[in-house]
């Protein structure tokens, strides 16, 4: 009885520090969105630094390992449209944690771009497409909310 009131345990304030660094980890993506959005290399570089370091301080979600990979490659990239091109990965990653999260912050939007054939997610309903910036700001659609 007391392995199982033991592992229960676990499982709760485990639960419980995952709900919570979702929420940690969804500013940082959205800095890192709003970057590629305004085509800002710079800007989009240092988010993503945050957006790893609020990954790796959790140890309490099964798409973090898949996650991680997606913004190694996205930290390898050069340039702004490298940055896009590897955001999709990120974004479809993410979204499969926020989507089994039970506890997050706001409505979170899936967003889509048929031009690109990628995801991303957004705090706000206004379609504004990281992965072409200015040049087609207003391309995509929401296809699901959280």
């Amino acid at each position: 009885m007391k392995k199982l009131f033991l592992s229960l345990t676990v499982m709760l304030f485990g639960y419980a520090a995952f709900a919570q660094n979702t929420n940690k980890f969804l500013p940082n993506y959205i800095a890192l969105k709003n970057a590629l959005v305004s085509g800002d290399s710079k800007a989009a570089s240092q988010a993503l630094t945050a957006f790893q370091q609020s990954i790796k301080e959790d140890d309490n979600f099964a798409q973090k390992d898949a996650l991680l990979r997606a913004t190694e490659t996205m930290a390898k990239a050069g340039t702004i449209d490298k940055l896009r091109a590897a955001f999709n990965d990120v974004s479809t990653n993410l979204w499969q944690v926020v989507k089994s999260a039970e506890n997050v912050t706001g409505s979170v939007y899936y967003q889509y771009c048929p031009m690109k054939k990628a995801y991303w997610l957004s705090g706000e309903k206004e379609i504004k497409n990281p992965y072409y910036g200015s040049a087609m700001l207003s391309c995509g659609n929401v296809v699901e909310t959280k």
